[in-house]
């Protein structure tokens, strides 16, 4: 069974939680190469056109979806160490409780749209001494292409997002997209180390949605009211 998805309800609110969380994915990476600075999301645009989504099952939340998440944890540590206590509850930081009007959809996405995702980062030439030259680099990500299967659970007050690990021979959600670079210099040297950019940030891309919305991993949002 398909459903029509109002794609606009995503706005920048939601944009923002997503650039966010992929921000700090790219902020935690240990293997940047030595030429290549920071890298941030600038910008995120959910685009126009909604994926094609089709409900396979109909099930019970997983049982991982009512544990408290390491953030409510940190959450219920810093509040009690605030108090002066121990233990106690968490507050609006409690992990919902099964009720039977929770539900959970198995839905098949696919997504060919037009979103696109903004990256800045940073060219570090040593030629002389360390980044003793630096050129800014904006990387464009368009057509991207997605194939996976979500899982929705609708949870009281909140809905938890995540997708199941794709089945061999893939290995990752994102099945394609472009990639365009703009940079101030357009020497041999900087071109080979654009191509070794763009090459880091393909593979980080699919680690960031691979590691981060691939169930265990979830993202949950407060429910419309």
């Amino acid at each position: 069974m398909s459903f029509v998805i109002y794609w606009e309800k995503l706005d920048k609110k939601v944009a923002q939680s997503v650039q966010s969380q992929i921000n700090r994915f790219f902020s935690s990476l240990d293997d940047r190469p030595p030429f290549l600075g920071d890298i941030r999301v600038e910008s995120l645009d959910f685009g126009s056109v909604a994926p094609n989504l089709e409900i396979v099952d109909l099930t019970e939340p997983f049982p991982e979806f009512y544990m408290a998440t390491e953030e409510e944890e940190d959450d219920d540590d810093d509040d009690a160490a605030a108090s002066g206590s121990s233990g106690g509850g968490r507050g609006s930081q409690l992990p919902p409780s099964a009720s039977e009007d929770d539900m959970q959809l198995l839905a098949k996405v696919e997504y060919c749209g037009d979103m696109a995702i903004v990256l800045k980062t940073e060219l570090q030439l040593n030629y002389l001494a360390q980044q003793f030259v630096s050129l800014p680099v904006t990387l464009h990500i368009t057509k991207i292409e997605f194939s996976a299967l979500a899982v929705l659970a609708y949870l009281q007050d909140r809905v938890n997002l995540c997708f199941l690990e794709p089945l061999p021979p893939r290995t990752s959600l994102l099945d394609d997209f472009a990639i365009r670079t703009e940079i101030g210099d357009a020497d041999q040297h900087v071109l080979k180390n654009v191509e070794k950019l763009e090459r880091f940030i393909t593979e980080q891309l699919r680690r960031a949605i691979d590691e981060d919305f691939v169930f265990p991993s979830y993202h949950s949002f407060e429910a419309a009211g």
